[in-house]
């Protein structure tokens, strides 16, 4: 059924204010932050890597392991059982600086609050995937069926999300910044984090809430490389989960979820509750309990890794 003459004539007005604000948004950043400036050198620059089997795949938790909600952990420890090589490095604040450095000026933004943990979070995963390459997952990313490699092919320089827009959002379904990966030194991220660190030298407060997005999008526009990397990824069906998480929990419906969908982006601020009002277990509660045995999964694979390098040290004798 096609939408009414009045909810078309709303629509379209709604999209010109959108598409105004993004317009005056991205002029901003071309003529003001030296957006401009930064696609001049970017222009040629190409893709220098693969992904690569043994990347790191970045998460971030900044309190630590020990303060992930329930959902995060099931998430993580799905993260971790599905990365087959690639070493998951989960970011805090306590080991951050260990892989990447911020100027003065950015610390102190962070410290007092005037960038928020969200947007500090933007500049690590362009900082880590420009300095080490790999892929970056939000800690609400469930890999419920396909490891990482059956996700993103270890061949290629760069992968996201490519989907249909929903949405009026700036990145008109070209990527997704919750999930995505590049090998080490690729010119998106490289990009991205210039721009974002002369904006925030010069400003108190961000931009915008998809300030991240913006950087993708004028790297999409003015960077042949990124470009082309972006349009070659074929689309992608994103996952249902995170908005079914309170309804009944179904054996079926979820082999649908495992099989069809390569994964799914989680909210852990939504309702989550463990039971219907009629008493059935909801999606929610069998992620729980699936976290339940991937922790017994980790501590298996943990106690064999432990058993092969004590094998390993007696036939080297050390």
């Amino acid at each position: 059924m096609s939408p009414s003459p009045v909810k078309r004539f709303f629509k379209s007005i709604e999209t010109f204010f959108v598409r105004r604000k993004q317009l005056r948004i991205v002029g901003y950043l071309l003529n003001r932050c030296g957006g401009r400036r930064l696609l001049d050198r970017y222009a040629g620059a190409t893709a220098t890597g693969p992904v690569g089997a043994t990347s790191p795949l970045w998460v971030c938790w900044w309190q630590g392991e020990a303060s992930m909600p329930p959902l995060v952990q099931a998430c993580y420890a799905r993260l971790r059982l599905q990365a087959g090589r690639h070493p998951v490095r989960l970011v805090t604040k306590d080991n951050y600086n260990q892989y990447v450095s911020f100027p003065p000026y950015v610390l102190e933004r962070v410290a007092d609050g005037r960038i928020s943990l969200t947007h500090f979070s933007d500049l690590l995963r362009v900082a880590l995937l420009s300095q080490h390459g790999g892929i970056w997952a939000d800690a609400t990313l469930l890999l419920p069926g396909p490891g990482v490699d059956d996700i993103i092919d270890p061949a290629a320089t760069f992968w996201s999300c490519h989907h249909r827009p929903v949405y009026h959002n700036i990145s008109r379904g070209g990527w997704v910044s919750f999930f995505w990966a590049c090998g080490k030194g690729h010119p998106l991220p490289s990009f991205i984090l210039d721009l974002q660190l002369a904006f925030w030298k010069n400003h108190d407060k961000v931009i915008d809430y998809l300030f991240l997005d913006y950087c993708f999008a004028l790297a999409r526009a003015g960077i042949p490389a990124v470009h082309d990397a972006i349009e070659a990824i074929p689309l992608t069906v994103m996952g249902p989960l995170g908005k079914r998480l309170d309804e009944p929990y179904d054996p079926e419906a979820w082999e649908s979820y495992r099989r069809d969908y390569q994964f799914h982006k989680l909210n852990r601020k939504a309702r989550l509750v463990t039971a219907t009002r009629d008493g059935r277990p909801t999606n929610y509660a069998h992620i729980l309990e699936q976290l339940t045995m991937d922790n017994g999964q980790l501590a298996i694979d943990k106690g064999q890794l432990r058993m092969d390098n004590e094998t390993t040290n007696v036939k080297h004798g050390r």
